[in-house]
């Protein structure tokens, strides 16, 4: 298994439970991408989701179980497929390419 990735076991089941705006806890995640105060970007088995938001703050994350808890002001969450991110990087090397 690579590193920073979650084990095959837990790749199909995703949950998502926001409370208050202010804790989420996640399952699914496969990887965090990138985070910091404001914004935190993950794959899960159901794609890119990215969190936005103030004071973000994760206080556990365990890519083997693929769980993932954090706090703070959460103002947006979206999902974004993995095939639309092909098709988009596809048509902008061809737009590139022109």
């Amino acid at each position: 298994m690579a590193e920073g990735q979650a084990a095959p076991g837990n790749r199909g089941r995703h949950t998502l439970t926001l409370a208050g705006r202010e804790r989420l806890d996640l399952d699914g995640v496969q990887r965090v991408e990138n985070f910091d105060d404001h914004t935190v970007v993950l794959e899960t088995v159901m794609g890119r989701l990215t969190i936005r938001g103030e004071g973000l703050h994760i206080h556990e994350l365990n890519l083997e179980e693929g769980r993932l808890r954090m706090t703070g002001r959460v103002s947006l969450l979206a999902y974004e497929d993995s095939a639309q991110r092909r098709r988009d990087r596809r048509n902008l090397l061809e737009r590139l390419l022109k």
